[in-house]
């Protein structure tokens, strides 16, 4: 289930952040941790809203799952790490709220096998007029799914 628990670790939003939480001290490791499951509800609500919490996720989904929750975490959570300015810090905000918007239009689509909305595609419906092209787009459908 997509909706469940963390996309990312203490080790994880270490090696993309800061460079220095002692991964070796549980008390920080446990507060980094709480925070990233704060952040995660809110990837929750948004996957939810578009009913992707019933999917299998695909791997670049997971991957993009984990900076978004890290990114929560850092910016809106306020999870410690002295690497982000206030610049910085309304830059990622506007960034995040982008990235939730898309999940919620569905121009981005994180479960596997399927495409956004924004996805090119073009479909085509044969139609009839006469017995004989009916029969042929009885073969046609036939030819297609043999």
């Amino acid at each position: 289930m997509a909706c469940n628990g963390r996309y990312a670790e203490a080790a994880d939003y270490e090696a993309l952040l800061c460079g220095g939480i002692d991964l070796t001290n549980a008390a920080q490791v446990a507060m980094v941790e709480a925070y990233l499951d704060l952040a995660a509800s809110d990837i929750h609500m948004h996957l939810a809203s578009v009913g992707a919490c019933d999917c299998t996720i695909s791997t670049f989904g997971l991957v993009y799952l984990k900076k978004l929750n890290i990114l929560d975490a850092a910016v809106i959570q306020q999870c410690p790490c002295g690497a982000i300015d206030k610049d910085q810090k309304q830059m990622w905000l506007e960034w995040l709220d982008r990235q939730f918007t898309l999940i919620r239009s569905g121009e981005i689509e994180l479960c596997d096998g399927y495409t956004g909305s924004e996805y090119p595609a073009f479909g085509a419906a044969e139609r009839s007029l006469t017995a004989w092209s009916e029969a042929e787009i009885i073969l046609h459908k036939m030819q297609r799914e043999s």
